[in-house]
Parts: C-alpha cells; sequence; structure tokens
C-alpha cells in the first residue's frame, strides 16, 4: 500500500538495487594461450597454432620457405627454434619480449618474434645476456635473415667458462705442489749441509805446539 507523500518535508529514500558482477570472459583459448591480452590486436591463438605444426609463423607466406630453412638447421643441431615474424611495429620493444614470452610458454623451444623495428625472444636454453647480445646488426629489412643472423649468434661455440675455470684451478694448484716440493727439497739440502758441516767439527785436536819454550825450532842445537 502506498502510503502517500509525506508532509513533513522529509523524503523517503529507496533501498538501492543490488549490483550484479557479470562473470569475467575466459582470456584462454583452448590450448591455454592468451587471446585478450596479446598487444596490438596479435592473435595469439593462431601464432601458436602454427608454430607446433613447422615452428614458423610469418604474415608475409612469402617467408615462410626461407625461415623453414633457419628452423631446420638450427634442429639439426639440436636446438628448438620457433619463428614468428609480424609486419604490425609495435610501440614499444618490450611488447614483442611480451608476446614471444607468452607463446613459449605454450609451444616451448626457443621462441623469437621478429618485427618492422624490434626484436622479442624467450628461451630456456639460451640465456637473456646472449639473447639480447644476439639482436645487434640484425637486417629487420629482411626477416629470413635476421633470423638466421639471429640463431648463428646464439647457437655459436662460446667460451666454456667452467672448463677455464677448473683449469685455472688446476694450474694454481699444480704450481703450489711443485713450489712446496722445491722448497722441501732446498730445506733438505740446507740440512744436511749443516750435518755434514758438524760431523766435520766433531773430535778434531788442535795442532800440537811443537814450538821449544824457548821458542828455537825443534831439533836445533845450542852450540857454545
Amino acid at each position: 500500500m502506498n502510503p502517500g507523500p509525506v508532509t513533513d518535508g522529509t523524503q523517503i529514500l529507496a533501498a538501492p538495487a543490488p549490483t550484479v558482477l557479470a562473470a569475467p570472459a575466459s582470456a584462454y583459448d583452448s590450448q591455454g594461450v592468451t587471446a585478450t591480452t596479446a598487444p596490438g590486436g596479435v592473435d595469439l591463438t593462431a601464432i601458436a597454432a602454427d608454430l607446433r605444426d613447422d615452428h614458423v609463423y610469418s604474415e608475409d607466406p612469402a617467408q615462410i620457405g626461407a625461415l623453414r630453412q633457419v628452423v631446420a638447421h638450427a634442429q639439426a643441431d639440436g636446438h628448438d627454434i620457433n619463428l614468428v615474424v609480424l609486419k604490425q611495429q609495435m610501440p614499444t620493444f618490450t611488447m614483442y619480449r611480451d608476446i614471444a614470452t607468452e607463446l613459449q610458454q605454450h609451444v616451448g623451444g626457443t621462441v623469437l618474434v621478429f618485427g618492422p623495428n624490434s626484436v622479442g625472444s624467450a628461451s630456456p636454453e639460451f640465456s637473456r645476456v646472449n639473447l639480447e647480445d644476439a639482436t645487434d646488426n640484425l637486417t629487420l629489412s629482411n626477416p629470413p635473415q635476421a633470423a638466421q643472423q639471429m640463431v648463428d649468434a646464439i647457437t655459436k661455440p662460446g667460451v666454456d667458462w667452467t672448463l677455464v675455470t677448473i683449469v685455472l684451478i688446476a694450474v694454481v694448484t699444480i704450481g703450489a705442489i711443485v713450489g712446496r716440493v722445491r722448497s722441501l727439497r732446498r730445506r733438505d739440502r740446507g740440512a744436511q749441509t749443516s750435518a755434514a758441516d758438524f760431523s766435520h767439527g766433531v773430535g778434531e785436536e788442535p795442532a800440537a805446539d811443537v814450538t821449544s819454550p824457548s821458542g828455537a825450532a825443534p831439533g836445533s842445537g845450542n852450540d857454545s
């Protein structure tokens, strides 16, 4: 029943309607790749599908063959490489790395993403320092060539610092042992010399004084 308007000037506030939050849409496709967070509207689902097929994705079909050759050469050397080429230029270079990181979590191996202005990478095999160093002086205008340059740079034999460290430790240890042995030998020779000198001095009688009391030589006569 409507009580009618209140005549004393007060107002009756209606109870607020309850707020209903819609359930958030899933950000993952059936393969677990985020499809709504990729910068620039990049379809990570389609890219991941191509990478699972032949480890190559490019928006330019003419580059597919050359990219596959780069992947094949890397696989022959025991490296799992995935190559992605995008035509769109990202506002910041970190976006390429974000795309590579997201893809790598779902396709595995090393993921290299090439754009018109930068390169992004993610890898469980190669260090971040190695990957970043390999991006210097790449021919980004020719993505297959840039891919070959980068793969060559990250897979080339480097200095095995673990082996170098082991060799240095061995050299230092051997040097210390040799020095110790020489020191002991010098000490032994010194001890032997001292013992010989001591043995020569023990038991020797001083020379007899053959001078006569008068100071004359023995056998000399005193003829009067």
